[in-house]
């Protein structure tokens, strides 16, 4: 990606603006404030600074410029985080010629999709009494209608096509969408439309129910697979309640899309919905970027327990936490909060089960103590992280009362795999000199040039500092925006430090006495370790040649040091 692009890009969108569209800001001072959007907490530690183009919070150590927030935020690329700013102020990105065709194809369809759901909202307000009717029954808000743009399909075999082609739609994409038959009708007829959004907010798909129960055809109608969607992959309501389930780090997944909209209107903001299927692994890696704790709410009989079993075992097996909540054998989340209130779904949740003790107290699936056991043996068989899996089986062990040695001889043997270890947060407290300096030409750009003739990254000890100032090195000249330099690099602990530096404000010192402070710090270093060396040789005279040299060095930065310093 071209560098000037994306100088472009950090300094047409002011980072304030953009944040100020997700969540508000307040004013402290030079910088805003607000409470982090990426943790829980009560007293605001969520920093942005204008001047800088940078965010930072304090609680929680993330940081970076707005392209990294949006990235962030949002849980996309940063490719994707990047085209998101750049269309917000009016940039093309150039793609390669190779893939223009597709690309091309893709944004139509998208573009098809956001036009159909326009459609079916007009047709909702102005010939849906009955759908308009129905939601109303069921308890659905007009503000959650327009959220999640619930609309009508017009009774038309070609409604929906006409809109499209007087919107100056070519008629040959249309069998591409997966929105009309073999024949070309419209594939939606007298239904109430649920538009599938995948997790940026785009529509991708839609859900079409009956509202009469002799109508034709099942009870829904959904869209096929298409290039921009695949059922498996997506979870209805994610685009608008991905905030709060990461704000939680916490996920209730359900099943249907009435379901979901039942809690949504509860103020349950943190729930998804499975699209009325079995949840898939493509779902789970999908939510595990917003959570690591999920919370399973089907449908309280035989076959929305047993789904909730499957469920659970899956997120195990990918290594999140899975807890089972137990609704009423003749309840489904729907009817459970038409008929209680929210406190009482609440308890529910506080009582929820890991997948052990479930289906040690279940008596509706049928099965025998050993068929428990074999249910939990084959999820503990296809997990990979090892502590995750002792820890399952401490699990199962305490909850059926059985050894843990007993439950390990049923596994089958997995060959261990050499994990890498997350690399933790280095102390900085202990190179203070450093810090300031690194602070310093993060406010000053321009003293940069007057810098890099006089020292270079071996005047750091500290090698967090030296990396920081090697990507300095590297890129400070080519940037228009300091913030840039936060994508310079992969390292998240890194990045979120060079976020924490350019916080800071500049020290009370001269770049003179900061140069001096690093110079002498490596001087005295280089001093011992000769001394050291003539102390083990002293027939090695070149030995006192080098220290000879270092007395000059250091007698040129500072005379009242000398005494303490050369001997």
């Amino acid at each position: 990606m071209d560098q000037r692009l994306i100088e472009e890009v950090l300094e047409k969108n002011n980072i304030v603006d953009v944040i100020g569209k997700y969540f508000p800001l307040k004013k402290m001072g030079t910088n805003y404030k607000a409470r982090c959007p990426f943790h829980d907490e009560k007293t605001a530690s969520f920093v942005v600074s204008e001047k800088k183009q940078i965010f930072k919070c304090f609680g929680c150590g993330k940081g970076g410029n707005v392209i990294h927030f949006v990235q962030e935020y949002e849980r996309i690329s940063f490719f994707e985080a990047l085209k998101k700013l750049a269309e917000r102020v009016g940039i093309v990105l150039q793609q390669s010629p190779v893939n223009v065709q597709k690309k091309n194809r893709r944004d139509l369809i998208y573009s098809i999709y956001t036009l159909s759901g326009h459609f079916f909202v007009q047709n909702l307000f102005n010939h849906g009494d009955v759908a308009l009717r129905y939601l109303s029954e069921r308890g659905i808000s007009n503000d959650t209608i327009q959220k999640f743009q619930i609309g009508y399909a017009v009774d038309s075999s070609n409604g929906l096509k006409n809109y499209l082609l007087k919107n100056s739609i070519n008629d040959k994409i249309l069998p591409h969408t997966g929105l009309f038959t073999q024949n070309g009708s419209d594939l939606f007829r007298n239904r109430l439309m649920f538009p599938i959004h995948d997790h940026t907010g785009k529509i991708v798909a839609f859900g079409g129910r009956i509202l009469f129960s002799n109508q034709e055809g099942g009870k829904y109608v959904n869209s096929p697979t298409t290039e921009i969607y695949t059922k498996g992959n997506e979870l209805y309501g994610l685009f608008l309640t991905k905030y709060d389930i990461q704000k939680k780090d916490t996920a209730l997944i359900c099943e249907g899309y009435t379901d979901f909209l039942r809690l949504y209107e509860h103020g349950f903001t943190n729930a998804v919905a499975s699209l009325g299927t079995s949840l898939t692994e493509g779902q789970i890696n999908l939510l595990s970027r917003y959570a690591n704790n999920f919370y399973m709410l089907y449908d309280g009989d035989k076959a929305g327990r047993k789904a909730a079993v499957r469920a659970a075992s899956l997120i195990i097996k990918q290594g999140y936490k899975a807890y089972i909540i137990s609704l009423p054998p003749e309840a489904d989340p729907d009817s459970f909060l038409q008929e209680n209130d929210s406190e009482k779904l609440e308890d529910l949740m506080q009582k929820a089960q890991t997948l052990p003790r479930f289906l040690l107290e279940d008596s509706s699936l049928n099965l025998e103590q050993r068929a428990k056991l074999d249910i939990l043996i084959e999820t503990l068989n296809e997990m990979d992280d090892e502590i995750s899996r002792e820890l399952f089986i401490k699990n199962i062990s305490e909850v059926f009362d059985i050894s843990a040695r007993a439950i390990g001889s049923n596994l089958r043997i997995k060959k261990k795999t050499n994990q890498p270890q997350p690399t933790a947060a280095p102390q900085l407290n202990k190179h203070e000199d450093e810090k300031n300096f690194i602070c310093y030409i993060l406010n000053n750009k321009l003293i940069y040039k007057k810098v890099a003739q006089e020292i270079d990254s071996t005047y750091f000890f500290s090698d967090t500092y030296q990396s920081i100032f090697k990507i300095i090195q590297e890129h400070i000249e080519e940037m228009g925006q300091i913030s840039g330099l936060v994508d310079m690099t992969e390292d998240e602990i890194l990045k979120n430090q060079i976020t924490e530096l350019m916080m800071i404000p500049a020290p009370h010192l001269t770049i003179d006495e900061l140069l001096k402070n690093l110079k002498l710090r490596k001087f005295q270093f280089e001093l011992k370790k000769i001394n050291a060396r003539m102390h083990e040789h002293p027939e090695e005279r070149e030995l006192f040649s080098q220290k000879n040299e270092l007395k000059k060095k250091i007698l040129s930065l500072d005379k009242k040091i000398v005494r303490k310093t050369l001997y």
